[in-house]
């Protein structure tokens, strides 16, 4: 037994939301939990996390479903678009993801963080 779970790409949205919701941690930290679902690394959260508009900070236990339907969507779009496009560091956000970068959205200055032990960038006037 590996101790890997499920592989994110096609994961059913009820087995997404049961999985994430088993923890208390951040959902940055349970994205990245390989136990959880398996191949998420640091740069597709960021661009998932993102795209949804999730604080990566954000206590799993504290969002909704609407919330976690979302970030399932949306961690679906960003693999198709990794896939397609050759990577996930050709993500909307990423190449924002350093001193001075803006939300490509709002225009915001770019925050930088620690998260479940990984460099985290978001945007805070997006992700509340």
């Amino acid at each position: 037994m590996s101790g890997l779970g499920p592989d994110a790409e096609g994961m059913e949205p009820a087995e997404f939301r049961d999985r994430l919701l088993r923890g208390t941690s951040a959902v940055k930290a349970r994205l990245l939990d390989q136990s959880v679902l398996a191949g998420v690394g640091n740069l597709l959260a960021d661009e998932t996390l993102w795209q949804a508009r999730i604080s990566p900070k954000a206590p799993v236990r504290d969002l909704t479903r609407t919330d976690l339907d979302r970030l399932h969507r949306n961690l679906d779009r960003a693999l198709e678009r990794a896939i397609a496009n050759g990577g996930v560091h050709t993500g909307e956000v990423i190449e924002h993801r350093h001193p001075g970068g803006h939300c490509p959205r709002c225009g915001t200055e770019m925050v930088h963080g620690t998260v479940g032990g990984r460099s985290t960038w978001w945007c805070p006037q997006e992700q509340v």
